[in-house]
């Protein structure tokens, strides 16, 4: 259902359904919320990529599992989405390492909300992402998505892309601001685990500046310089970070720069 490889500090969770497009199941949420947990809590893992098998990223739930499971339609996914589809999500966003998300194919329906909580994202040329709930099923969006999407896009492309189900390539994912980076298919998950691999160098700021921007839309101005300078203090106890100040004042009095 997924596999997980670690390399040089990067750890890949890779979503392995292929047949499928790596649709998700209420198992398979479970697993990658389980991976996500153990490899981050690893000392031999500094960041994280999610990516999918073959041809998609994720299409989304899987319904042909849903439709086969019978029984209680609306109390089935309430209990699924209370117990694996939000815990996942919120694993992604308070992940104790930084992720990107490597976006190959079809990313849709919930995998959009997946791909997009992860705190960067890079999509291949040919990738596209769609939030089909509204005008193909009648439901609302999940994963998510809905929370992401009017941060990201604003309201009106937000409700444009939600209530519509347009496909949305990488190219204007980029252009847009929904991804960090459309690259060339074949150079993927080359540039994915490069950023990775940058990124869980300085791994402490990145997620200490995550958590800044996703608080920043509800705080008012002076707590979040509260935030600030709680992160600050934090990030300034790492002996690290005086040897590089020191540094910068240094080739800066060397050039004649100001400090």
């Amino acid at each position: 259902m997924i596999g997980a490889t670690i390399d040089a500090g990067t750890a890949t969770i890779t979503l392995d359904r292929p047949g499928r497009l790596n649709a998700l199941t209420w198992s398979v949420m479970d697993q990658i919320r389980a991976a996500l947990v153990e490899l981050g809590g690893r000392d031999d893992v500094h960041a994280l990529v999610i990516t999918g098998a073959g041809a998609g990223f994720c299409a989304g739930y899987d319904l042909i599992d849903l439709d086969c499971a019978g029984g209680d339609l609306p109390a089935a996914v309430q209990s699924g989405m209370a117990a694996s589809l939000n815990p996942l999500c919120q694993a992604i966003i308070d992940a104790p390492v930084p992720v990107v998300a490597a976006v190959n194919g079809p990313c849709a329906g919930g995998g959009l909300g997946l791909a997009l909580l992860a705190d960067m994202v890079v999509a291949a040329e040919s990738s596209y992402f769609l939030v089909p709930q509204v005008s193909a099923l009648g439901i609302v969006p999940d994963a998510g998505a809905s929370w992401i999407l009017a941060r990201v896009l604003g309201r009106a492309r937000a409700l444009g892309m939600m209530l519509t189900g347009c496909r949305v390539g990488a190219a204007q994912a980029e252009e847009w601001g929904l991804i960090w980076r459309c690259v060339p298919d074949n150079d993927l998950m080359q540039e994915a685990a490069a950023l990775a691999r940058e990124l869980g160098r300085r791994r402490g700021p990145v997620v200490a500046t995550r958590k800044l921007v996703d608080s920043a839309v509800q705080s008012p101005l002076g707590e979040q310089l509260v935030c600030e300078t709680r992160e600050q203090s934090i990030a300034l106890c790492d002996p690290g970070v005086s040897e590089r100040i020191r540094g910068f004042a240094i080739r800066s009095r060397r050039h004649g720069r100001p400090n």
